[in-house]
């Protein structure tokens, strides 16, 4: 039985134009008042996550950063993961030495550095790993994400299953990008709401019962839940 389902906002609570969807926010809504718990594991900051989380209801934990930082309750309650000075050097190093790379952050980051999708991000991460810099970065499909070598959605979905005494096949998760890809290998259950996106990593497919749903984004989302009722791995 799925006892907690970990959920990407953009581009899969989102639509296309960055709106919630109604209807995929009632559904877990729903779940989450009949015992389910929700938690929104999303790249955006740690102040954007706990006001979506508590507007819609499952504010208990939220993952932000991807991974980056966990808040238990309140936004000013958190776990840090990695250390937002690796990004910092790791971003002033990468300015010397790529032409018009650019900070896209809007809000406040305790970890990591919003930048820009306008340059070559695996020749990025190339230098950064030839000289020694403890940072990478990653796509979201929104913005490219500089943090800590460490930091990744995996890490905080297992802290917080290891805090709620959880087991790794009582866990779903639903996501559409490569910020995702470690969160769906602790998972039991992974839904992938992004057909035109193909995982990096094939060994996640070893470590998770990966779906890959034939609606896209929220509606995904929504096929993820059917697929887990109509497996008798989740009521309400």
């Amino acid at each position: 039985m799925i006892k907690l389902m970990a959920i990407d906002i953009d581009g899969t609570l989102t639509d296309n134009d960055g709106r919630i969807n109604f209807d995929a926010a009632v559904l877990l809504r729903k779940l989450q008042d009949h015992g389910l718990q929700i938690v929104l594991a999303t790249g955006r900051s740690v102040f954007e996550t706990y006001t979506l989380s508590r507007f819609l209801g499952f504010a208990n934990f939220g993952i932000s950063e991807n991974g980056g930082v966990i808040y238990y309750k309140e936004p000013t309650r958190v776990k840090v993961f990695g250390n937002y000075s690796d990004s910092l050097d790791a971003y002033d190093f990468l300015s010397k030495n790529i032409d018009n790379i650019r900070i896209n952050q809007r809000m406040p980051r305790l970890t990591e550095i919003l930048l820009e999708r306008n340059f070559d991000i695996d020749f990025a991460n190339k230098l950064l790993k030839d000289n020694g810099y403890r940072s990478k970065i990653l796509d979201s499909g929104v913005a490219y994400h500089l943090s800590s070598i460490n930091v990744n959605k995996g890490v905080a979905l297992k802290y917080i299953i290891e805090k709620m005494s959880l087991k790794k096949e009582e866990v779903a998760s639903v996501g559409d990008s490569e910020v995702d890809e470690l969160m769906f290998a602790a998972s039991g259950y992974s839904f992938l709401v992004n057909k035109n996106y193909i995982i990096k990593n094939r060994t996640i497919e070893e470590n998770t019962k990966l779906i890959i749903t034939e609606r896209q984004g929220p509606m995904g989302l929504i096929e993820a839940v059917e697929w887990l009722m109509n497996n008798d791995l989740l009521f309400y």
